[in-house]
């Protein structure tokens, strides 16, 4: 009688002091994110302070993800440069942020995060049309906010990737359907489209302005055969801010199309227009 009890207690004794462990095991916390930040945006010399205030902004962003913070990435934003500075730093992803001035005396910032395990990106753009360096700044922080959103989603598909489930029961074999691609051709063709009646636009409020104030059907050889002087200022007027809408909306279709881009924001400002989107 006592050999068995003593086997019972034993059994009894290891899964007691084993249930702890298991469950510590089970409920191991997934390693926080490390992320260090690439800043390769082309800044005039003068403008040393807000290179540093735009770094500074990158590094506060990731530390407000609760994200753990990598030391300086560098500057070099090229494929291999970034694979080596991932590596020298033990980062599980890079934040990238590369561009400078635009033709419109204004900013183009593109932003990218990359996931060194899964070798994926995913991009942003932040952009502002005749605007000072500080909004710049600040427009990079909103769209570099939302990029970080994305990575738990990142490190969360490849925690699934890499332990898949174990079926229970029968499995059917067969081919996946290819999700299907996005129509960019018909987004390309709607902003062009856009941007053709823009130009025409643009055509016929000149031509009502170069009309404005000039007398009409006159006879030729006769005096005082004119008629009144046109008035078309107000739809010369209309006409070009028709053609500024277009033609935006045009251009804006148009990227986005070329782009990809999932998410377009456009905001108006007394500094001029600000557009950002993740791409």
């Amino acid at each position: 009688m006592m050999r068995p009890l003593r086997l019972a207690f034993a059994a009894g004794l290891v899964a007691v002091l084993g249930a702890p462990a298991a469950r510590a095991e089970a409920g191991s916390p997934t390693p926080r994110p490390r992320v260090i930040v690439v800043d390769a945006v082309d800044l005039p010399d003068s403008l040393a302070d807000i290179r540093a205030n735009l770094r500074g902004t990158l590094e506060n962003a990731v530390t407000l993800h609760n994200f753990d913070l990598g030391p300086d990435g560098g500057a070099c934003a090229d494929r291999e440069c970034v694979k080596v500075a991932a590596a020298q730093n033990g980062a599980t992803d890079v934040l990238i942020a590369t561009g400078g001035r635009n033709e419109m005396r204004g900013y183009h910032v593109e932003l990218r995060i990359w996931n060194v395990t899964s070798d994926r990106e995913d991009h942003a753009v932040a952009e502002c049309n005749v605007c000072a360096a500080l909004q710049m700044v600040e427009t990079v922080k909103g769209v570099a906010s939302t990029l970080l959103d994305r990575v738990p989603t990142l490190h969360a598909n490849l925690a699934v990737a890499a332990s898949p489930a174990v079926p229970t029961g029968p499995v059917m074999l067969g081919r996946s359907q290819p999700a299907p691609a996005r129509d960019t051709g018909a987004r390309r063709i709607a902003g062009w489209s856009l941007v053709g009646v823009g130009v025409a636009s643009g055509v016929a409020s000149g031509i009502l302005f170069a009309m404005n104030g000039q007398h009409g059907d006159c006879l030729e050889g006769i005096p005082d055969s004119c008629a009144e002087k046109r008035h078309t200022l107000v739809p010369a007027s209309i006409t070009a801010g028709v053609a500024v809408a277009a033609i935006v909306a045009g251009v804006i279709v148009v990227h986005s199309a070329n782009q990809d881009l999932q998410t377009v924001t456009i905001a108006a400002s007394p500094f001029g227009l600000t557009v950002g989107g993740r791409l």
